[in-house]
C-alpha cells in the first residue's frame, strides 16, 4: 500500500516557507509608498455631536480637510445621511522617502445615517461648512 501523506517535517517547512513568503508580501507592500489603513467596511463614520434646542436640533460633524461640495447632505426615508469621500492628508514640503509612523486620520468613502425624529421639518434642513465642521440645523416643525 502506498501512502500519498508526507513526512510531517517536510509539510511544516512547506508551510513555513509559505507563511514567510506571505509576510515578506505583507511587510513590502506595508513600507511601499501607497500603502494606506483599511478595514473590512466600505467606508467609515465621521465622529459627530447632536444638541436639542426648544426649536431645532443641530448637528455637528467633523470633517476637515474637505471643500463643501464633496460632502452629500441628504434626508431619506426619515434618516439624515452624510456622505463623502475625504482624500488622504498630503505631507507638505516633503521629497524622498516618508514612513507613516501613527495613522488615525480616516480618509476615502464616509456615510454617517442619523435618525431624524418626526416632529423635525425635511423641507427646512440647512447645512453649512465651517473651519472644518458641518453643521445641520433640523428645524422643528411649528404648530
Amino acid at each position: 500500500m502506498r501512502s500519498n501523506l508526507q513526512p510531517k517535517e517536510d509539510l511544516f517547512e512547506r508551510m513555513a516557507d509559505q507563511m514567510g513568503a506571505i509576510m515578506d508580501s505583507m511587510m513590502e507592500e506595508m513600507n511601499s509608498r501607497n500603502y494606506f489603513r483599511s478595514s473590512g467596511r466600505d467606508s467609515w463614520d465621521p465622529p459627530l455631536n447632536v444638541y436639542e434646542v426648544a426649536d431645532r436640533f443641530i448637528v455637528c460633524v467633523d470633517l476637515a480637510g474637505m471643500q463643501c461640495e464633496q460632502i452629500d447632505v441628504r434626508v431619506e426615508e426619515g434618516t439624515l445621511h452624510i456622505r463623502g469621500v475625504r482624500p488622504k492628508p498630503g505631507v507638505p514640503d516633503v521629497t524622498g522617502v516618508i514612513s507613516v509612523l501613527i495613522m488615525e486620520i480616516d480618509s476615502g468613502k464616509f456615510h454617517r445615517k442619523v435618525p431624524i425624529p418626526a416632529d423635525v421639518d425635511a423641507d427646512a434642513i440647512r447645512a453649512t461648512y465651517r473651519n472644518g465642521y458641518v453643521w445641520i440645523v433640523l428645524p422643528r416643525i411649528v404648530d
